[in-house]
């Protein structure tokens, strides 16, 4: 099978697992120009008196829902060309964004959450299980180790709701795995894996954004809608496809740049 974004290491890593972890995915520069507009956008938020959804607010967070409504660069970073071909190998060809966030955690905040799954859905293309959907995390500050971590139990993807095990303290979970990363990385998970975030003992406020992705005959979560206008300035195959502009059923054509650009480099070589 051909891979378009994964490395067969990757691949594999990604299907026993249920999530993959990718050191260094943005550059400093990336890290410190999303920084920067972060801070613009919880500015503009705030000064504005703007409120989120009660359908995706949560708490003991700082959080904006629809992140993508603020700039090219959050706009861009959903449709990021190296993510969207590891996506292709995840999730297949056609897939649109259902949520999208960015989010500060406080130091000294309890977690906003226990462990849980996103959705117990699964999905069956002939005889080969694909993930309904899959989120990202782009980290934009070191995580230490104590500092609000999300955690995963690796290899959950594959057990029955029964075989979970139950805790009243998230850092209580036997076998668990934090996200303890520096800035620029990028963790992809498996909407029915195993997952929590832990509690901020640390003083670092840890700041990411956050992108969810599912099977294209789905739609944005309630509150989540795109703008009328953001759908109208889309450009690409690609951003028209994630904003649920091409129809569900349709071939939205959104990789044929780069099967074109495959298929020159095959002539060529």
């Amino acid at each position: 099978m051909s891979l378009y974004g994964l490395t067969e290491e990757q691949q594999l890593m990604w299907e026993r697992d249920g999530f993959l972890v990718i050191e260094n995915f943005l550059s400093q520069d990336e890290v410190d120009s999303l920084n920067a507009d972060m801070d613009n956008a919880f500015h503009e938020f705030e000064v504005n008196n703007r409120v989120n959804p009660a359908t995706g607010q949560l708490n003991h967070v700082k959080q904006i829902c629809g992140i993508i409504e603020y700039g090219e660069s959050f706009a861009g970073l959903m449709e990021h060309k190296r993510m969207m071909n590891i996506m292709r190998d995840i999730i297949g060809n056609q897939f649109v964004m259902i949520d999208n966030d960015a989010l500060l955690k406080p130091p000294g905040k309890v977690s906003h959450t226990n462990w849980h799954r996103d959705s117990s859905t699964k999905i069956f293309f002939g005889e080969k299980q694909v993930p309904f959907m899959v989120k990202i995390f782009y980290f934009l500050s070191d995580v230490p180790y104590d500092g609000g971590c999300l955690a995963f139990l690796p290899g959950s993807v594959h057990m029955k709701d029964a075989e979970l095990p139950k805790v009243e303290k998230q850092e209580d979970l036997p076998g668990h795995v934090r996200m303890n990363v520096k800035a620029g990385t990028a963790v992809i998970f498996n909407g029915y894996t195993y997952h929590s975030a832990l509690n901020n003992f640390s003083d670092v406020t840890r700041r990411s954004l956050i992108y969810n992705y599912a099977q294209s005959c789905l739609r944005t979560w309630p509150g989540y809608e795109p703008s009328e206008k953001l759908k109208a300035e889309a450009k690409t195959n690609m951003r028209k496809m994630l904003l649920g502009v091409t129809p569900w059923m349709t071939d939205a054509k959104a990789f044929e740049e780069e099967d074109a650009a495959a298929a020159g480099k095959m002539m060529m070589g």
